[in-house]
């Protein structure tokens, strides 16, 4: 059966309407713990870009009822390559050939736009940390589909009601004690011009630094005006970030860099973002140092936050001890999956 697959505009409210119905679906099913897609969200992606990304949004439906969804989203300032593909099918529509059609379509969407590799993600297994996945239907539908396995990672979640002061007390001593040489600092968006130059290195070097197994992605390169557009994009879509860093005194440059991210919409729920120290630099705990300091400034700020989720690598062991440490735990698994053209 042939489905109806409808682009999701911002001109056409009833594909809004399909949309977030099935993300709707998908999110009570596989990641309950995350906050939901909203419809302010979806807008906002839609009216704030993030630069050098295009994302087109289509909703699947057969015989009048939506079944599921695919994103493509490709870049046009670096990876230029690349694409990534989002796919849901809803659980009870399953193994009727939508995921197939689906997948079809946004593949060729992806050859059409010059890709030569697709990257898409699914629900992941990881026993060891006893994680178990919804339902094993994603890595079955992407080894079928050719998919090879590219990176698992790993979401942990920081319950503030169970942070142990005591231990974070620890970890600031003695990352003071081999932090000689460098000074604190703390910032909202947008970044001070005086540093903003150093954040662009920082930011460009993640790729490069993190973990990223198989999935091909290259380092991104970010100058002081991407640091801007990006900035102004979170501050549109209704964000607010919280900045620590380190300031290596003999330089004067920021050696050390970690950011939360809070949603107006969730007073409940923040997003540790990046956390990055120049290769240069390391030795000195200066990632953990920046990760607690924005921690407890964080809360001072934001009283009514519960839950803090990052991701890892399932391979970067340091970052994930230094987490661990702080109190984050095992949520959910996921795997990334990649195919060549």
């Amino acid at each position: 059966m042939s489905l109806q697959i409808t682009p999701v505009t911002p001109s056409d409210p009833t594909s809004f309407d399909q949309y977030l119905a099935a993300a709707a679906v998908l999110h009570k099913h596989e990641t309950p713990a995350f906050p939901p897609t909203t419809r302010k969200q979806l807008s906002s992606m839609f009216e704030h870009p993030w630069p050098g990304n295009v994302q087109e949004r289509y909703v699947a439906s057969a015989e009048g009822e939506v079944v599921g969804y695919v994103s493509v989203e490709h870049y046009t300032e670096d990876n230029p390559d690349m694409a990534n593909l989002d796919l849901g099918v809803l659980p009870e529509h399953r193994r009727r050939g939508h995921g197939r059609e689906l997948l079809a379509f946004a593949e060729e969407r992806a050859r059409d736009l010059g890709k030569k590799t697709v990257n898409t993600h699914s629900m992941w297994t990881l026993p060891e940390l006893d994680l178990v996945a919804p339902d094993e239907d994603g890595p079955a539908f992407a080894r079928a589909m050719g998919y090879r396995d590219a990176l698992p990672e790993v979401n942990r979640v920081l319950d503030l009601s169970t942070v142990d002061e005591s231990v974070l007390d620890g970890m600031l001593e003695h990352a003071r004690a081999k932090a000689d040489g460098y000074r604190l600092i703390r910032w909202n968006d947008p970044t001070p011009d005086d540093i903003v130059h150093d954040i662009a290195y920082l930011d460009g070097r993640l790729l490069a630094d993190a973990p990223m197994g198989d999935t091909g992605w290259e380092p991104m390169n970010v100058d002081a005006e991407r640091v801007r557009k990006t900035e102004a994009a979170i501050i549109a879509r209704g964000r607010t970030s919280y900045h620590t860093g380190m300031v290596h005194s003999d330089t004067g440059r920021v050696v050390a860099w970690t950011t939360i991210t809070a949603d107006d919409e969730f007073d409940w729920h923040a997003w540790q973002q990046i956390t990055i120290v120049d290769p240069d630099h390391r030795g000195h705990r200066l990632g953990a140092l920046v990760k607690v300091e924005n921690l407890r400034w964080f809360r001072e700020q934001n009283p009514k936050v519960t839950a803090i989720d990052t991701f890892n690598a399932a391979e970067n062991g340091y970052m994930i001890a230094i987490n661990e440490q702080m109190g984050f735990r095992p949520q959910y698994a996921f795997q990334n999956w990649r195919k060549d053209f």
